[in-house]
């Protein structure tokens, strides 16, 4: 493991594993997702053909996340 390696290790845990934990046993509105569907104003029960070009760029976003982390696509 070099220091890269290291570093994101840390990050994620510290950034990203320890507060979202925090959050989900203290108030779920804190959560990272939470906090990003109140950014791009996504509310339950509204349908895809109501969204906004926010919705549609949120969608690419983790449409790409999730290719890109964990199927090694778009490297």
């Amino acid at each position: 493991m070099n220091r890269w390696h290291l570093y994101w290790l840390l990050w994620l845990t510290a950034g990203f594993v320890v507060p979202e934990a925090y959050a989900l046993f203290t108030n779920t509105k804190n959560t990272l997702s939470w906090t990003i569907w109140s950014w791009f104003g996504v509310k339950e029960g509204v349908p895809v053909w109501q969204w906004s070009l926010a919705h549609l760029l949120l969608a690419v976003i983790l449409l790409w996340l999730v290719g890109h982390l964990a199927f090694g696509i778009w490297r």
